[in-house]
């Protein structure tokens, strides 16, 4: 299995409270909306766009471990806070801001370059 295809590990605490979701959406089938709505669920993420943000935490990383350096060394040079740090790197952050990748980068000696390409229009526009 590759690093991209691991889990997050979860507290006892996070496990409980996730089973209880599942357990309860199991009878009463609440939509995603209902879902953001009372709270138990952040805003949804395209996978195409969660999946660029994870291979970019992961190659963060990644660096941050071939330089040696802890969630705390990570910390204490950027300002943001070690619990930050760790919801970023294990894909608990869906929405980072470009400042808090920026600085985390900036911390490792690395850089994040931004592009775009053009995508095709969807097959009902091209009709």
């Amino acid at each position: 299995m590759s690093q991209t295809d691991s889990k997050p590990a979860l507290s006892p605490e996070q496990q409980a409270a996730v089973e209880a979701i599942r357990a309860r959406s199991r009878i009463e089938r609440p939509g995603p909306d209902e879902l953001i709505e009372r709270g138990e669920l952040d805003e949804l993420v395209p996978h195409g766009q969660f999946m660029e943000l994870r291979e970019l935490t992961i190659r963060l990383r990644q660096i941050r471990e071939r330089q040696g350096l802890s969630l705390t060394d990570i910390s204490e040079r950027s300002g943001m806070t070690r619990a930050a740090i760790s919801r970023l790197e294990n894909g608990w952050n869906l929405n980072p801001t470009l400042d808090t990748l920026f600085r985390y980068a900036t911390v490792l000696g690395a850089r994040i370059r931004l592009s775009v390409d053009e995508c095709p229009p969807p097959r009902s526009e091209q009709a």
